[in-house]
């Protein structure tokens, strides 16, 4: 593989990423590189003796003087960070501040780093406890972005206009909990990826954050088996009640999933999405991170000790951002009001069930049609231990294990073939820190 470029080249790199993508799969939205700002820095007003910052203060356009304060923050907290060799947690707490700040304090948002579960299922029999062979994982992203849930006595729903209400209304926790609670499993959800929690829904990007370049391919693992968990969810939603085979409209299909990783100062972007939205990839089969289970590609890269690549990135997320609150949440409300719908027909009738014995023998469930995941989770546990107490080094017992040693094995083969940027090819200091 080609290594990324680092110099003038980059930037038409990226824009051909970006066109390539729209042509070779159904995605409609990719946030676009923008470098407009740089025309703002090349007309600061003021003396050029003076400090940048003083000269972007004199900017009379509210929102581009604010966009280049947030940049030269960006910029700033990065060099010191990365003279100080600060500690992965420093560079995790920039990231919450600096870049992710505006999505942290929209209330429509919600960001956390919290687990995510997922079904780990054992391989050998001999190695599973009274018949059962599964049990509850789990793993936690730096930052999951999501849609916020609401509470029937919210005071925030005081003062909102009529087409907010019928976004917030299907995102109500009480509402949310008859979608997982469900007495029949084919019309239950997954909303949280904490399983049986109503708090982190639907996520729309991943963050994961390492200190050093060289955990390149580790930080992209953790990114890819995120994005596996997350699109499953909005698969989950968008699919037909109690007919998971069909979609509930032609526009069903249109989700994606981002992923933002940063080793110290060097970042990246990526998209997710299924297999069934490409059109058209040659290299997929190439590819280490497109598999059955999604499809993750980089659309783009740089150091936030360049100013340049800063604005261009908190530009990107900014439009991430806008993403999340005009189109990803209103997508996700408009599907789980087909959801509930069904699940109230499907309520009525296990009332009626009670004196109807034809309708009872419909919407009978028996102990082994109970949720997949409560029962993982539920009784999960003395599998899990029995496998800790078996497990050795390189020795592969579970599905996850497979799933994991191959995509680590392909991640490491790529990075062979492709002449990286690492600590020593990264474009010198001095030359990141200038336009």
């Amino acid at each position: 593989m080609d290594r990324l470029p680092w110099g003038p080249g980059r930037g038409e790199a990226i824009d051909h990423i970006h066109r390539r993508l729209l042509d070779q799969t159904s995605l409609t939205f990719l946030p676009r590189r923008q470098v407009s700002f740089l025309e703002d820095y090349a007309h600061l007003p003021g003396a050029e003796e003076l400090p940048v910052r003083e000269r972007i203060k004199m900017i009379s356009d509210d929102y581009r003087r604010k966009f280049l304060r947030r940049i030269e923050t960006v910029v700033q907290h990065s060099q010191q960070a990365d003279i100080d060799q600060v500690s992965e947690f420093n560079w995790e707490a920039d990231a919450w501040r600096d870049i992710f700040g505006r999505i942290r304090d929209d209330e429509r948002l919600h960001m956390d780093k919290r687990e995510y579960n997922f079904k780990v299922t054992v391989l050998d029999p001999s190695n599973t406890k009274d018949g059962r062979d599964s049990y509850m994982g789990k793993r936690i992203p730096d930052i999951s972005f999501s849609l916020s849930s609401y509470s029937l006595s919210d005071p925030d729903d005081e003062g909102v206009d009529e087409s907010e209400r019928r976004v917030r209304r299907p995102l109500q926790r009480s509402r949310l909990a008859e979608t997982i609670w469900t007495p029949n499993p084919r019309h239950s959800l997954v909303p949280d990826p904490k399983w049986g929690k109503l708090t982190l829904l639907f996520p729309f990007a991943v963050y994961e954050a390492k200190k050093h370049e060289r955990s390149d391919t580790e930080v992209t693992m953790q990114l890819k088996l995120a994005f596996n968990t997350y699109l499953r969810m909005l698969d989950g939603v968008v699919r037909q009640p109690g007919i998971q085979d069909n979609n509930q409209s032609p526009r069903s299909a249109g989700f994606q999933i981002f992923g933002f990783t940063s080793n110290g100062s060097i970042w990246r972007m990526y998209v997710g999405y299924l297999p069934s939205r490409v059109t058209e990839d040659p290299y997929a089969t190439e590819d280490p991170l497109c598999d059955s289970d999604s499809h993750m590609k980089l659309i783009w890269w740089g150091s936030t000790l360049n100013r340049q690549h800063a604005g261009e990135l908190l530009d990107m997320v900014d439009q991430v951002h806008e993403y999340a609150v005009t189109t990803h949440r209103p997508f996700i409300a408009s599907h789980l009001e087909s959801w509930e719908r069904s699940i109230e027909v499907n309520q009525w009738l296990s009332r009626e069930a009670n004196t109807d014995p034809d309708l009872a023998a419909l919407t009978n469930t028996t102990e082994e049609a109970l949720l997949d995941w409560f029962s993982i989770k539920s009784n999960g546990a003395d599998v899990k231990k029995l496998l800790r107490d078996r497990r050795g080094k390189d020795i592969l017992l579970t599905d996850d294990d497979v799933k994991c040693a191959r995509l680590k094995a392909k991640l490491k083969q790529f990075e062979k073939n492709r002449q990286r940027p690492d600590e020593k090819s990264v474009p010198e200091r001095e030359r990141l820190t200038n336009l």
